[in-house]
């Protein structure tokens, strides 16, 4: 890299230990805590553990959090929160959780007739300028590293957009990483938020807001995530697996949250609106494409990248990337979600968004993004 300017500043505190959340209380600070997350984490016994540790501290629960939260139904939680008057709130399940409790810690911060909906679709402007709601992040898929990012992704199936929710003061107060709560995870979710952090560390490696900093931080992500995430397919219940992709997401959030996505998140984001694709595969199926597209502006930092996992030349790391995602099964489940290869290149005027294209190592025009998308297809679906 050459010697340009660059900062790096992440307030998250971050603890990691197995069963973390049996004495949580000692973590959190606030006094009327309400717990975001999902039905699942009931029926499972979890919110009961949380509610052991919290005690009377804990004032309300929110668990009908949905894969890619809809603006509008973040809205209706926001209203019916606003009763119990929360001083902070506590994001427990994967990303979808982490992205709805921003959305309310913002929408939370404003007067009683605040709404997201309005404010992305109409424009209309927050009227109170005081910060948002403090975070408390225990992340329960190792994948968004949402849990160490200032920005959430809100969406609007309604007229198939995507929002930000994004800002200083939505960075967690604290991030609570308990390897024992993914454990049992479906081997989709595995797969899927395992793949989402693998492109989080590749994205803020071809990227130009790259640092010595956030590179460290993804070369160390990639060797533990990409020895992991094959191991867990094998064996799900291994503990050391399951903390080892834990903190590879970790490490590749500390990342992204300093450089922000690049161009496989702007390919992505269509196909998950259309599709309902989820996001680890939609961000992850084109990587071994847009690895050799970077290659040819590599500054130097993609050849380390790939001697630091162990391989030569680019060419044969991406190589192993293309070999890694046949022995996870993507193409099978891309199938599942995508019609055919038509459907997807049909939305493809729609895949390059500047703010995310822009940061690419390599600049790229919508003529790459569709050969790009081409290539991903044929390779993946066949």
């Amino acid at each position: 890299m050459s010697n340009s300017a660059w900062t790096y500043q992440n307030p998250v505190k971050v603890v990691f230990e197995p069963g973390v959340i049996d004495h949580l209380a000692e973590q959190v600070d606030g006094e009327r805590v309400v717990l975001i997350t999902t039905p699942g984490f009931r029926r499972r016994g979890v919110v009961d553990r949380l509610s052991a540790s919290l005690g009377s501290r804990l004032v309300a629960v929110v668990d009908d959090v949905k894969p890619n939260p809809d603006v509008r139904d973040v809205d209706t939680q926001g209203q019916a929160l606003r009763q119990h008057a929360p001083d902070m709130l506590l994001a427990l399940g994967g990303g979808s959780s982490m992205d709805t409790a921003k959305g309310l810690a913002r929408l939370l911060s404003q007067p009683g007739d605040a709404s997201l909906t309005r404010h992305f679709r109409d424009g209309q402007a927050f009227s109170s300028e005081g910060p948002a709601l403090p975070v408390t992040a225990i992340p329960t898929t190792s994948g968004t590293g949402a849990e160490v990012t200032p920005f959430g992704t809100i969406w609007d199936f309604e007229l198939g957009k995507k929002y930000s929710v994004t800002g200083a003061d939505l960075y967690s107060a604290a991030a609570i990483l308990d390897p024992e709560l993914t454990v049992g995870l479906p081997e989709e979710v595995t797969i899927s938020s395992g793949l989402d952090a693998i492109s989080h560390a590749l994205e803020s490696t071809w990227n130009k807001s790259a640092s010595p900093v956030t590179l460290g931080f993804c070369a160390k992500s990639l060797q533990l995530s990409l020895a992991a995430l094959p191991r867990l397919k094998q064996d799900p219940g291994n503990l050391q697996a399951r903390g080892d992709m834990m903190q590879a997401s970790l490490l590749a959030g500390l990342a992204i949250s300093q450089t922000r996505t690049a161009l496989a998140h702007s390919i992505s984001y269509p196909l998950t609106t259309r599709f309902e694709l989820p996001h680890g595969f939609a961000c992850s199926f084109t990587l071994p494409a847009l690895m050799r597209f970077n290659a040819a502006s590599d500054d130097g930092r993609l050849l380390d990248l790939a001697r630091a996992i162990g391989f030569d030349s680019i060419d044969a790391f991406s190589g192993a990337l293309e070999r890694l995602f046949d022995e996870l099964d993507v193409g099978h489940f891309l199938r599942r979600y995508i019609p055919s290869p038509d459907a997807a290149l049909a939305l493809s005027e729609q895949m390059f968004t500047p703010g995310r294209a822009d940061n690419n190592l390599r600049a790229a025009t919508q003529e790459d993004v569709v050969q790009i998308l081409r290539d991903s297809l044929d390779r993946t679906l066949g």
